[in-house]
């Protein structure tokens, strides 16, 4: 296994933090749902959208990595 990092490793990185930031923004937005007496800005509905776009990075790091994989094994 070799150190340099693969062309798509910086965008998965970043992707899955990104959707990890989101999923729990997705969690306290559901908090009202559970205490009813609990009031949130609609803020929060419009962070826990990081989850998908922390999937969209993560899937567009894994075409970017995948093709230089096979640029690299058909060399």
């Amino acid at each position: 296994m070799s150190l340099e990092s693969a062309p798509g490793d910086r965008l998965l990185r970043i992707g899955a933090v990104v959707m990890i930031v989101g999923l729990a923004c997705t969690l306290v937005a559901l908090l009202p749902l559970v205490f009813p007496s609990l009031e949130l800005p609609s803020l929060w509905w419009f962070l826990s959208m990081l989850t998908g776009v922390g999937l969209a990075l993560v899937l567009l790091g894994l075409v970017v990595s995948a093709r230089s994989r096979r640029r690299h094994d058909t060399r």
